[in-house]
Protein backbone atom coordinates (compact mmCIF):
# COMPACT_ATOMS: atom_id res chain seq x y z
CA UNK A 1 0.00 0.00 0.00
CA UNK A 2 1.42 3.10 -1.55
CA UNK A 3 2.10 5.96 2.02
CA UNK A 4 -0.33 8.68 1.38
CA UNK A 5 1.41 12.25 2.02
CA UNK A 6 0.53 15.55 2.47
CA UNK A 7 2.54 18.72 1.72
CA UNK A 8 2.97 21.48 3.64
CA UNK A 9 3.63 24.58 2.28
CA UNK A 10 5.20 26.69 5.69
CA UNK A 11 5.36 30.34 5.20
CA UNK A 12 6.11 31.07 9.09
CA UNK A 13 9.70 30.98 9.09
CA UNK A 14 10.27 32.95 5.28
CA UNK A 15 12.43 36.11 5.42
CA UNK A 16 11.83 39.76 4.51
CA UNK A 17 12.48 41.00 1.24
CA UNK A 18 12.65 44.82 1.48
CA UNK A 19 10.06 47.07 -0.47
CA UNK A 20 9.03 43.57 -2.31
CA UNK A 21 7.31 42.39 0.58
CA UNK A 22 6.07 45.46 2.05
CA UNK A 23 2.51 44.17 0.93
CA UNK A 24 2.99 40.79 -0.25
CA UNK A 25 4.46 37.47 1.40
CA UNK A 26 8.11 36.15 0.15
CA UNK A 27 6.19 33.13 -1.19
CA UNK A 28 4.07 34.99 -3.68
CA UNK A 29 6.65 37.62 -4.71
CA UNK A 30 7.73 37.92 -8.52
CA UNK A 31 10.51 35.49 -9.53
CA UNK A 32 12.66 35.94 -12.94
CA UNK A 33 9.47 38.20 -14.04
CA UNK A 34 6.88 35.18 -14.83
CA UNK A 35 7.43 32.92 -11.21
CA UNK A 36 7.00 33.29 -7.67
CA UNK A 37 9.09 31.47 -5.05
CA UNK A 38 6.21 29.04 -3.89
CA UNK A 39 6.21 27.79 -7.15
CA UNK A 40 9.11 25.50 -7.04
CA UNK A 41 8.20 23.78 -3.55
CA UNK A 42 4.38 23.40 -4.89
CA UNK A 43 6.15 22.09 -7.79
CA UNK A 44 8.59 20.28 -5.61
CA UNK A 45 4.96 18.76 -4.03
CA UNK A 46 3.22 18.13 -7.52
CA UNK A 47 6.15 16.27 -9.36
CA UNK A 48 6.51 13.98 -6.36
CA UNK A 49 3.18 13.37 -6.89
CA UNK A 50 1.44 14.75 -3.65
CA UNK A 51 -1.83 16.03 -4.55
CA UNK A 52 -3.01 17.02 -0.65
CA UNK A 53 -0.98 20.45 -0.35
CA UNK A 54 -1.54 23.13 2.50
CA UNK A 55 -0.18 26.29 2.17
CA UNK A 56 0.34 27.66 6.24
CA UNK A 57 -0.04 31.46 5.52
CA UNK A 58 1.39 33.84 7.95
CA UNK A 59 0.29 37.18 6.37
CA UNK A 60 -0.42 38.92 3.38
CA UNK A 61 -3.01 36.34 2.24
CA UNK A 62 -4.25 37.95 -0.36
CA UNK A 63 -1.82 38.08 -2.86
CA UNK A 64 -0.91 34.11 -1.71
CA UNK A 65 -4.93 33.64 -2.77
CA UNK A 66 -4.36 36.06 -6.15
CA UNK A 67 -1.59 33.84 -7.08
CA UNK A 68 -2.86 30.06 -6.77
CA UNK A 69 -6.33 31.14 -7.07
CA UNK A 70 -8.21 27.11 -7.21
CA UNK A 71 -4.49 25.86 -6.97
CA UNK A 72 -5.01 23.81 -10.20
CA UNK A 73 -1.50 24.08 -11.39
CA UNK A 74 -0.36 22.41 -8.95
CA UNK A 75 -2.97 19.53 -8.17
CA UNK A 76 -3.74 17.18 -11.29
CA UNK A 77 -6.38 15.26 -9.41
CA UNK A 78 -8.78 17.73 -7.73
CA UNK A 79 -11.63 14.61 -6.78
CA UNK A 80 -8.43 13.01 -4.85
CA UNK A 81 -6.65 15.84 -3.23
CA UNK A 82 -6.30 19.70 -3.74
CA UNK A 83 -4.74 22.71 -2.49
CA UNK A 84 -6.49 24.27 0.73
CA UNK A 85 -4.79 27.61 2.40
CA UNK A 86 -4.64 27.42 6.83
CA UNK A 87 -4.56 31.22 7.92
CA UNK A 88 -4.82 31.71 11.38
CA UNK A 89 -6.71 34.47 12.12
CA UNK A 90 -6.90 35.22 16.54
CA UNK A 91 -3.20 35.52 15.95
CA UNK A 92 -2.43 37.34 12.71
CA UNK A 93 -1.90 40.95 14.09
CA UNK A 94 -0.02 39.23 17.35
CA UNK A 95 3.58 38.27 15.34
CA UNK A 96 4.82 36.04 18.58
CA UNK A 97 1.86 33.78 18.64
CA UNK A 98 1.54 34.09 14.77
CA UNK A 99 3.64 30.62 14.37
CA UNK A 100 2.93 27.51 12.58
CA UNK A 101 2.20 25.36 15.55
CA UNK A 102 -0.83 27.92 16.37
CA UNK A 103 -1.89 27.55 12.99
CA UNK A 104 -2.16 24.01 12.67
CA UNK A 105 -4.13 23.93 16.23
CA UNK A 106 -6.57 26.69 14.63
CA UNK A 107 -6.61 24.44 11.78
CA UNK A 108 -7.06 20.97 13.53
CA UNK A 109 -10.10 20.64 11.33
CA UNK A 110 -7.62 19.59 8.22
CA UNK A 111 -5.26 17.33 9.75
CA UNK A 112 -8.18 14.96 11.46
CA UNK A 113 -10.26 15.38 7.51
CA UNK A 114 -6.78 13.91 5.71
CA UNK A 115 -6.03 10.16 6.15
CA UNK A 116 -2.15 10.96 5.54
CA UNK A 117 0.92 8.88 6.86
CA UNK A 118 3.29 11.42 6.68
CA UNK A 119 3.77 14.94 6.34
CA UNK A 120 6.32 16.83 4.17
CA UNK A 121 7.08 20.87 5.16
CA UNK A 122 9.01 22.45 2.95
CA UNK A 123 9.99 26.52 2.90
CA UNK A 124 9.47 29.06 -0.40
CA UNK A 125 12.37 30.76 0.01
CA UNK A 126 14.79 28.26 -0.41
CA UNK A 127 14.36 26.59 -3.96
CA UNK A 128 15.69 23.36 -4.47
CA UNK A 129 14.86 20.23 -6.78
CA UNK A 130 13.78 17.16 -4.66
CA UNK A 131 11.87 14.17 -5.38
CA UNK A 132 10.30 13.58 -2.52
CA UNK A 133 8.92 10.01 -3.07
CA UNK A 134 12.46 7.72 -2.15
CA UNK A 135 12.66 9.95 0.84
CA UNK A 136 9.27 9.19 1.79
CA UNK A 137 9.60 5.34 0.98
CA UNK A 138 13.31 5.26 2.92
CA UNK A 139 11.25 7.00 6.02
CA UNK A 140 8.78 4.53 6.12
CA UNK A 141 11.26 1.42 5.45
CA UNK A 142 13.31 2.36 8.66
CA UNK A 143 10.47 3.17 10.40
CA UNK A 144 11.62 6.55 10.97
CA UNK A 145 9.04 9.30 12.65
CA UNK A 146 11.14 12.44 11.59
CA UNK A 147 13.42 13.00 9.00
CA UNK A 148 15.43 16.46 7.98
CA UNK A 149 16.90 17.36 4.79
CA UNK A 150 20.08 19.86 4.83
CA UNK A 151 22.74 20.60 2.59
CA UNK A 152 26.07 21.11 3.29
CA UNK A 153 27.59 24.15 1.49
CA UNK A 154 30.69 26.31 1.78
CA UNK A 155 29.47 29.65 1.61
CA UNK A 156 27.74 30.22 4.90
CA UNK A 157 29.96 33.29 5.94
CA UNK A 158 27.74 35.25 3.16
CA UNK A 159 24.82 33.16 2.47
CA UNK A 160 22.20 31.51 4.38
CA UNK A 161 22.78 34.00 7.10
CA UNK A 162 19.94 33.73 9.83
CA UNK A 163 18.99 30.29 8.56
CA UNK A 164 19.20 27.50 10.55
CA UNK A 165 22.52 25.02 10.80
CA UNK A 166 22.28 21.30 11.68
CA UNK A 167 24.80 20.21 14.22
CA UNK A 168 25.94 16.72 14.42
CA UNK A 169 28.23 15.03 16.60
CA UNK A 170 31.20 12.64 15.82
CA UNK A 171 28.32 9.56 14.91
CA UNK A 172 26.71 11.69 12.37
CA UNK A 173 23.83 11.85 15.00
CA UNK A 174 21.89 15.29 15.30
CA UNK A 175 22.38 16.73 18.22
CA UNK A 176 21.59 20.39 17.75
CA UNK A 177 19.80 23.40 15.79
CA UNK A 178 21.03 26.78 15.60
CA UNK A 179 21.28 29.65 13.41
CA UNK A 180 23.95 30.82 10.81
CA UNK A 181 26.06 33.34 11.90
CA UNK A 182 28.46 33.20 8.88
CA UNK A 183 31.08 32.16 11.34
CA UNK A 184 32.54 29.55 9.52
CA UNK A 185 32.00 28.77 5.37
CA UNK A 186 31.24 24.99 5.92
CA UNK A 187 28.47 24.26 7.57
CA UNK A 188 25.48 21.86 7.29
CA UNK A 189 22.62 24.11 6.54
CA UNK A 190 18.88 22.65 7.64
CA UNK A 191 16.41 23.26 4.33
CA UNK A 192 13.57 24.03 6.51
CA UNK A 193 12.22 20.59 5.07
CA UNK A 194 10.90 18.04 7.48
CA UNK A 195 9.44 14.48 6.61
CA UNK A 196 7.56 13.46 9.69
CA UNK A 197 4.62 10.98 10.83
CA UNK A 198 1.29 12.56 11.17
CA UNK A 199 1.07 11.50 15.17
CA UNK A 200 4.41 12.36 15.98
CA UNK A 201 3.05 16.17 14.72
CA UNK A 202 0.38 15.73 17.45
CA UNK A 203 3.09 15.42 19.78
CA UNK A 204 5.33 18.15 18.98
CA UNK A 205 2.11 20.56 18.62
CA UNK A 206 0.96 19.49 22.45
CA UNK A 207 5.02 19.65 23.86
CA UNK A 208 5.08 23.12 22.20
CA UNK A 209 1.95 24.35 23.14
CA UNK A 210 2.54 22.34 26.82
CA UNK A 211 5.94 24.17 26.93
CA UNK A 212 5.53 27.82 25.73
CA UNK A 213 2.40 28.80 23.77
CA UNK A 214 5.23 31.12 21.78
CA UNK A 215 7.15 28.16 20.50
CA UNK A 216 7.26 26.87 17.15
CA UNK A 217 7.90 24.01 15.28
CA UNK A 218 11.98 24.93 14.61
CA UNK A 219 11.96 25.17 19.02
CA UNK A 220 10.03 22.05 19.10
CA UNK A 221 12.41 20.03 17.02
CA UNK A 222 15.95 22.09 18.75
CA UNK A 223 14.71 21.19 22.05
CA UNK A 224 14.16 17.46 21.53
CA UNK A 225 16.88 16.97 18.89
CA UNK A 226 19.33 15.38 21.48
CA UNK A 227 16.30 12.81 22.98
CA UNK A 228 14.43 11.37 20.31
CA UNK A 229 15.99 9.77 16.82
CA UNK A 230 15.72 12.49 14.03
CA UNK A 231 16.32 10.42 10.96
CA UNK A 232 18.59 13.02 8.13
CA UNK A 233 19.15 13.18 4.97
CA UNK A 234 21.85 15.46 2.87
CA UNK A 235 20.50 16.62 -0.02
CA UNK A 236 23.45 17.45 -2.93
CA UNK A 237 21.91 19.23 -5.83
CA UNK A 238 21.58 23.01 -6.23
CA UNK A 239 20.47 25.22 -3.33
CA UNK A 240 19.29 28.99 -3.72
CA UNK A 241 18.44 30.74 -0.63
CA UNK A 242 16.34 34.14 -0.44
CA UNK A 243 17.29 35.63 3.10
CA UNK A 244 17.72 39.55 2.09
CA UNK A 245 17.02 41.81 -0.53
CA UNK A 246 20.89 41.03 -1.82
CA UNK A 247 20.70 37.49 -1.65
CA UNK A 248 17.08 38.08 -3.99
CA UNK A 249 19.84 40.41 -6.80
CA UNK A 250 22.11 38.08 -6.72
CA UNK A 251 20.50 35.02 -7.27
CA UNK A 252 17.81 36.20 -9.68
CA UNK A 253 21.41 37.20 -11.99
CA UNK A 254 22.53 33.80 -11.41
CA UNK A 255 20.03 32.97 -13.55
CA UNK A 256 21.34 34.42 -16.48
CA UNK A 257 23.72 31.44 -16.57
CA UNK A 258 21.98 29.39 -19.00
CA UNK A 259 23.23 26.17 -16.80
CA UNK A 260 21.52 26.75 -14.16
CA UNK A 261 18.65 27.30 -16.00
CA UNK A 262 18.81 24.13 -17.89
CA UNK A 263 19.22 22.46 -13.96
CA UNK A 264 15.72 24.13 -12.30
CA UNK A 265 13.82 24.39 -15.33
CA UNK A 266 14.67 20.86 -17.06
CA UNK A 267 11.67 18.83 -18.75
CA UNK A 268 11.59 16.34 -16.55
CA UNK A 269 10.82 18.16 -13.76
CA UNK A 270 8.45 21.34 -14.64
CA UNK A 271 8.06 24.17 -12.32
CA UNK A 272 4.23 25.10 -12.61
CA UNK A 273 2.93 28.25 -11.80
CA UNK A 274 0.05 30.56 -12.34
CA UNK A 275 -0.86 31.74 -16.17
CA UNK A 276 -1.40 34.82 -17.39
CA UNK A 277 -2.92 35.74 -21.11
CA UNK A 278 -0.79 37.95 -21.88
CA UNK A 279 0.53 38.43 -25.63
CA UNK A 280 4.54 37.37 -26.84
CA UNK A 281 7.43 40.36 -26.09
CA UNK A 282 7.44 42.26 -28.93
CA UNK A 283 10.47 44.06 -30.64
CA UNK A 284 10.51 46.74 -32.99
CA UNK A 285 12.72 47.22 -36.03
CA UNK A 286 15.66 49.13 -33.20
CA UNK A 287 15.18 46.38 -30.39
CA UNK A 288 17.24 43.54 -29.02
CA UNK A 289 18.27 41.64 -25.96
CA UNK A 290 21.75 40.09 -25.02
CA UNK A 291 21.88 37.80 -21.73
CA UNK A 292 18.72 38.18 -20.37
CA UNK A 293 15.39 36.66 -19.20
CA UNK A 294 12.28 38.65 -20.42
CA UNK A 295 8.27 38.11 -19.65
CA UNK A 296 5.63 37.79 -21.91
CA UNK A 297 3.83 41.08 -22.65
CA UNK A 298 7.35 42.93 -22.61
CA UNK A 299 7.60 45.88 -25.51
CA UNK A 300 11.53 46.25 -26.14
CA UNK A 301 12.17 49.09 -28.41
CA UNK A 302 15.84 49.81 -27.32
CA UNK A 303 18.28 47.19 -25.81
CA UNK A 304 18.32 45.10 -23.29
CA UNK A 305 21.19 43.68 -21.35
CA UNK A 306 21.94 41.48 -18.55
CA UNK A 307 18.69 42.13 -17.45
CA UNK A 308 15.56 40.29 -16.12
CA UNK A 309 12.13 42.42 -16.97
CA UNK A 310 9.22 40.76 -15.77
CA UNK A 311 5.75 41.27 -17.28
CA UNK A 312 4.21 44.24 -19.74
CA UNK A 313 7.84 46.17 -19.15
CA UNK A 314 8.14 49.04 -22.22
CA UNK A 315 12.07 49.39 -23.14
CA UNK A 316 12.12 53.19 -24.75
CA UNK A 317 16.09 53.35 -25.57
Amino acid sequence: MATKAIGILNLHRCTQLGGLTKTRSVASTSFLGRYSFMDFALSNFSNSDIDNIAILVKEHIRSIIQHVATGAEWTENSKLGGLTLLYDEPHAMSPIYNHDINNLQENSWYLKSKEADVLVFAPAHIIYKLDFRPLIEEHVKKNKRITIVYSHVNNAKTSFIGEDRCIFDSEGKLRNIELNLGADNEADIFLQTVIIDKELLRGFMHYGQKTSSVYDLRDVLRMLAKSIDVNTYRYEGKVLCFSSLQDYLINSLAFLDPELQRYFFSKDWPIYTKTYDTPPVHFNMQGQAINSIISNGCQIKGTVRNSILARGVIVEA
